[in-house]
């Protein structure tokens, strides 16, 4: 049985592989803070820890889904923030490249300006944020390493069933509770059902591609659009969730105005479906149920 190594095992994305393919392959998850069942202690920032780790256990492949994805946080703590997802990235290249293990990197949407949206694979980036500039510094590190077999998988605001909230479960738990919500309606991405993306990342190492794939939901959306869909999925009240727009909240990092990504070479080369937000809900509302 193949051996995948993920990062971040612990995270919303991470979490979902042994899910979505703990039937086909052996799944190693690692934490750094959150120990998850039987995952691995693994600091990414620590070269030797990552080269010893990596060596040792010789996976098929990589999926390198650990970050320090708080946009405001890294603001605050530059170099915290490139230890992690820059210099973290290039530990986890160079041992990758030392045992010939495929790496899938999970990269983010925020790469991009957000002038225009609907982003391809081949469109310039350039990052807002210092989050987005470690992120950005993490795929120009892996593209350094002539042998490295590679992949990078970007996403836009993950959602899905955790034990830690995102927005889409943040937004049931508020309206569940009869609480009203101001929600921006000048801010678009792509959202992207966790349990999707992981399965997009399984295929790529499936079909041993290479290269940019935008392995995000079908949709182009706004925060507060979304947030209705939510409620009518769920069949919560909608009149609770208040249009408000991004200038009335204080937020350290600048975010891109519309950083959705357009889907078309993923679902070409990997012949798989990434969902729009309301089927992204009714996945979850099933598996809830």
């Amino acid at each position: 049985m193949k051996r995948l190594f993920i990062t971040g095992g612990s995270g919303l994305l991470g979490s979902k592989f042994k899910y979505i393919a703990g039937s086909k392959y052996e799944i190693v998850t690692t934490h750094h803070k959150n120990p998850g069942e039987n995952s691995v202690l693994f600091d990414i920032t620590d070269e030797n820890d990552v080269m010893n780790k990596i060596t040792s256990l010789n996976p098929d492949a990589v999926i390198h889904a650990a970050a320090l994805t708080n946009v405001d946080y890294c603001e605050d703590h530059p170099k915290e923030a490139w230890n992690v997802n820059a210099k973290g990235t290039d530990n986890i290249a160079k041992a990758c490249e030392k045992t010939g293990s495929k790496l899938t990197y999970v990269s983010t949407d925020f790469v991009f300006d957000g002038e225009r949206g609907m982003y391809s694979e081949e469109d310039k980036t350039n990052p807002l944020g210092y989050y987005a500039s470690t992120k950005l510094e993490g795929e120009e590190f892996i593209r350094q390493y002539d042998d490295l077999n590679y992949a990078i998988a970007r996403v836009s605001v993950l959602y899905g069933w955790h034990t830690r909230m995102n927005f889409v479960t943040w937004v049931i738990d508020e309206l569940k509770n009869g609480n009203e919500i101001n929600i921006v309606t000048d801010q678009y991405n792509s959202p992207t059902l966790a349990d999707n993306a992981a399965e997009a990342m399984i295929k790529i190492f499936e079909k041993d591609k290479t290269g940019i794939y935008h392995t995000v939901g079908d949709e182009r959306i706004n925060r507060f659009d979304f947030a209705r869909n939510i409620a009518e999925v769920f069949d919560l009240d909608s009149s609770l969730i208040n249009p408000t727009k991004s200038t009335n909240f204080v937020q350290k990092a600048k975010r891109p105005k519309d950083s959705s990504l357009n889907v078309e070479k993923v679902q070409r080369d990997l012949g798989i479906k990434m969902l729009n937000t309301t089927e992204g809900l009714n996945y979850m509302k099933k598996v809830m149920q």
